[in-house]
């Protein structure tokens, strides 16, 4: 496996394994949002023996480390996982391929400042996730589901 997962591993407090190695693999590979499932299913298909158990807990692990954030994909009722990125972001997610765009700035800033001085609360924190469905996938989609 590469050094440079053990060293992302290692930079998170994690002792480099095989398993977690493999799944961070699989994450790095990835453009948006994967399921537990669908981890389990590539790495089985490239040959690899872990258990799905496994690849859960490396996943929820690695979420509570920071190396990764769960993210609800409404349209299927359940969780996936994706690298986290960098600084404070928020961001669009595509309910079909789940593909990940950041959007640029914070729309939320001056709302949350609004709020502040409306309700006397001391906001420290705030995530906003858009669903919807990218370009290639809109064009996928009949007219009547758009």
């Amino acid at each position: 496996m590469s050094d440079t997962y053990r060293d992302c591993l290692r930079q998170y407090g994690l002792k480099s394994t095989k398993a977690r190695n493999l799944v961070l693999a699989v994450l790095s590979r990835q453009q948006g949002v994967i399921t537990v499932e669908d981890v389990y299913a590539t790495l089985l298909e490239g040959g690899d023996k872990v258990s799905f158990s496994t690849v859960y807990r490396t996943l929820e692990m690695f979420t509570k480390r920071d190396l990764t954030e769960k993210i609800f994909l409404p349209d299927e009722g359940k969780y996936g996982f994706s690298l986290r990125r960098p600084g404070h972001t928020h961001r669009l997610i595509c309910l079909q391929c789940h593909k990940i765009v950041d959007l640029p700035h914070c729309p939320l800033h001056d709302y949350e400042q609004d709020v502040e001085k409306k309700t006397d609360f001391d906001i420290v924190s705030h995530h906003l996730e858009l669903y919807g469905y990218c370009p290639a996938c809109k064009k996928k989609l009949p007219p009547s589901e758009r």
